[in-house]
């Protein structure tokens, strides 16, 4: 039990940033067909395409407007650098600060029901729930996350890191939209102070995945945007509103000053950003759209 617990600790550091609860899985397009747009102002232009962050092999070859996206540009952006998050000496320092370093413990922060929840739910999966009595939320959310997709068969790598490799390979350029030490940061303090409202909905949610994840693999592809909003964020929005906007809302607002000013370079940009950060009123797209840009699926 202990082996499969550490192969997973191990994975779960390696794609730290990525593995999350489900709605951080993909990201959400709209009913277009097609996950990637060409954002436009005048004469000059970048592209903006939604990841799923975790894959399957089955899930290969992408949709083909990924692909011609990254020949038509000249810089891939992603949202954080994933180059420094492989360095060891940031997985040490990563992991430092996502457990607690004092007195604390899961189980003394959670009602004597929701311990026994996770307890249970943990248990199922092979982890012992020991091994975690000292994660933070944010990291108990990264370690059940990825074991469950293991769970599930979606143990891959995803859009992101699939086009990290290629862009090193092919020496194209890269960029990050916000550093690591931000998301370091956001994960850490997550859930604080609401510690068993966080880990209830955290089991709730991944006892979801396995129907939701067919449907949402199948609407990523084709672009379906708004039955993505309706089965993933609406209920984020409603079970726990202050995860929803430290996750989307303020990241994307976060981001658009810099966005913005892509349009205004000659150089091309293939901006690649995961799990709702595209969608409804608060997503990037509704956001370019207010500033006036053109947005056409590819």
């Amino acid at each position: 039990m202990k082996i499969k617990y550490m192969k997973t600790k191990h994975r779960m550091i390696k794609q730290w940033a990525t593995g999350t609860l489900c709605f951080f899985l993909l990201t959400l397009a709209a009913h277009a067909g097609s996950p990637v747009w060409k954002v436009s102002q005048g004469d000059r232009h970048f592209y903006l395409g939604g990841t799923i962050h975790i894959l399957g092999e089955s899930d290969y070859p992408l949709p083909k407007a990924f692909d011609a996206a990254y020949d038509n540009s000249d810089t891939l952006v992603f949202e954080t650098d994933i180059q420094k998050s492989q360095d060891p000496k940031f997985t040490k320092a990563f992991m430092a600060k996502m457990v607690y370093q004092d007195n604390r413990t899961l189980e003394n922060l959670l009602t004597p029901a929701t311990f026994r929840g996770l307890k249970l739910f943990a248990a199922d999966r092979d982890i012992p729930v020991e091994a975690m009595n000292q994660f933070k939320p944010g990291l108990v959310l990264i370690t059940l996350t990825l074991t469950e997709v293991e769970r599930l068969g979606v143990a891959g790598i995803g859009v992101d890191e699939f086009f990290f490799s290629k862009a090193a390979r092919d020496g194209k350029a890269m960029d990050h939209l916000e550093s690591l030490e931000e998301q370091v940061s956001l994960f850490e303090n997550m859930g604080k102070g609401n510690e068993d409202e966080l880990i209830s909905y955290i089991i709730k949610d991944l006892k979801s995945l396995p129907g939701l994840l067919p449907v949402m693999k199948a609407a990523w592809k084709t672009g379906d945007n708004p039955g993505l909003d309706r089965a993933i964020l609406a209920p984020l929005k409603k079970d726990f509103p202050e995860l929803y906007q430290s996750m989307f809302v303020k990241r994307n607002r976060n981001w658009m000053p810099w966005i913005q000013t892509m349009a205004t370079t000659p150089e091309v940009e293939f901006i690649l950003v995961g799990a709702g950060h595209l969608v409804g009123e608060h997503g990037l797209l509704t956001l370019l759209r207010d500033q006036g840009f053109t947005i056409t699926n590819q």
